[in-house]
């Protein structure tokens, strides 16, 4: 049957959208046909998917009867719109919004923390993935679990494509003004961006916390399955293009020597760089953009437990990535036939 699967990515010019169909074309996904949608303003754009370029439809005008899987990067008003229509039309769903990630009917997954899980479940036509934030983080954490996790305290530095091509564009521009002594133009963020730091992504909720602050805080305790963890999160959008980064302390109930820690972290799949006789003996974003690895770096015994460092590629590892391995997953099942 899977040479017959055809598959929709809605949201396919925006960034995790191409990474999602870079990764396909990759990692060797069987398709029969593939359909790049979008909203009605980039119809008509081309995206890669391997050596093919392929038209972007239009969402508003597109039929979801013939296709067996749909990933859904438009964000959360595209996926409560056009999700139970696509459904209804008998595609199985990855939604990466925060439309159903609190919705316990729905399956909330990371391969790599719940996949045996998610592959032992009936009849299953939605998964939430969670915020490119979140996976990262959870993995790193998810080794750590045997030892008793008590409390986590994490702070993000986001890069600026966390938002989108915009984003992308706007710390350009700003940057090039710079440097030619022009005025900067603010745009995207409500401050300039380049050369400096924003303590805060999302809207103010009534507590003070962020909402990606809230979201990293709910959506970490539902994939650990620690609906009770204290979580205490800080996040800053940070003037870089690609990759993320997490300065993360976690209180243990048993001691765990440093070794052990970054051999676990091995262990789940983590690439470790933490050398520390060495100056350059840690990963940044800087040399994680672009790839499919989670790094480890500054592994340190504190009073209550460890502190790390962790870096990714945001939008590959911490979305898109994440994607496919949902639908490798729903595939080798037999949920896709």
């Amino acid at each position: 049957m899977t040479q017959t699967l055809q598959l929709a990515v809605v949201g396919a010019s925006g960034l995790i959208g191409r990474a999602i169909l870079d990764l396909l074309a990759e990692r060797q996904f069987p398709a029969a046909r593939v359909f790049a949608v979008d909203a009605g303003e980039h119809e008509g754009e081309t995206v890669s998917f391997g050596n093919l370029e392929l038209d972007v439809q239009s969402l508003e005008d597109f039929s979801f009867d013939e296709v067996n899987l749909a990933f859904f990067v438009a964000g959360s008003d595209v996926s409560r719109r056009y999700v139970p229509e696509a459904r209804d039309a008998g595609a199985t769903v990855i939604d990466f919004s925060n439309a159903f990630r609190m919705d316990g009917q729905v399956p909330f997954a990371v391969p790599r923390i719940n996949g045996a899980a998610l592959a032992s479940l009936e009849d299953v036509t939605l998964v939430s993935v969670p915020n490119c934030t979140v996976t990262p983080l959870a993995v790193a954490l998810n080794a750590l679990a045997p030892h008793g996790i008590e409390r986590v305290t994490v702070s993000t530095y986001q890069s600026v494509s966390g938002s989108g091509q915009s984003a992308l564009e706007t710390l350009a521009e700003q940057t090039t003004a710079l440097f030619a002594q022009r005025e900067v133009e603010v745009a995207v963020f409500p401050k300039r961006i380049a050369f400096n730091l924003l303590p805060r992504i999302g809207a103010i909720l009534d507590d003070g916390a962020s909402e990606e602050e809230r979201s990293v805080e709910m959506e970490l305790r539902r994939l650990l399955a620690m609906p009770e963890l204290p979580v205490e999160a800080t996040c800053v959008r940070v003037p870089v293009f690609f990759g993320h980064a997490w300065s993360v302390s976690v209180a243990l109930r048993d001691e765990v020597a440093v070794d052990r820690a970054r051999k676990l972290f091995a262990a789940n799949g983590l690439h470790v760089v933490d050398a520390s006789d060495r100056e350059d003996g840690y990963a940044t974003p800087m040399e994680v953009a672009g790839s499919d690895r989670i790094w480890v770096s500054r592994v340190r015994a504190t009073q209550a437990g460890l502190s790390f460092w962790v870096t990714a590629d945001n939008v590959r590892v911490g979305a898109a990535l994440n994607c496919v391995e949902v639908a490798e997953i729903l595939l080798k099942s037999g949920r896709l036939a």
